[in-house]
Formats: structure tokens, C-alpha cells, sequence
């Protein structure tokens, strides 16, 4: 059976990107952008880490670290 894709518009930091992804996850997906995209306005509103790379990475070590520290 072949799986349906949805194209999905997400904005992060005022950036647009189109991602594809199973119909079925398309919530799933806007979701995360939503909390990787207010992830990211905090660190840049923070005013210590300048560029969309560093941001970036900085969002991703926050959320990785919030997920280990959930699993024990």
C-alpha cells in the first residue's frame, strides 16, 4: 500500500521551508515546528548567541538535554 504524503509549510524564526512528510504525521510535524520555532525566539531574544546556526544547535542541545532529563 503506498502512503500518502502531505506537503507541509512551516516558518521558523521568519524562514519558510516546505517539508514532506506522511499524511498521517502532518500534526505531529507543525507541532514540533511550533515548539522548535519557540525554542529558537528565546535563545535569539536572549541576546547571547548570535546567528541562525548557533541558534540552531543551541535549541537542539536544549530540547535533547529537556528529553533526556524526561526519560530518568
Amino acid at each position: 500500500m503506498t502512503e500518502i504524503y502531505a506537503h507541509v509549510n512551516i516558518k521558523i524564526l521568519e524562514k519558510e521551508y516546505q517539508i514532506s512528510c506522511p499524511a498521517s504525521e502532518r500534526s505531529a510535524l507543525l507541532s514540533s515546528a511550533e515548539l522548535l520555532n519557540a525554542k529558537m525566539r528565546e535563545i535569539r531574544d536572549s541576546g547571547k548567541v548570535i546567528g541562525l546556526d548557533r541558534i540552531a544547535v543551541m535549541a537542539a542541545l536544549n530540547m535533547a538535554n529537556e528529553l533526556l532529563q524526561a526519560r530518568g
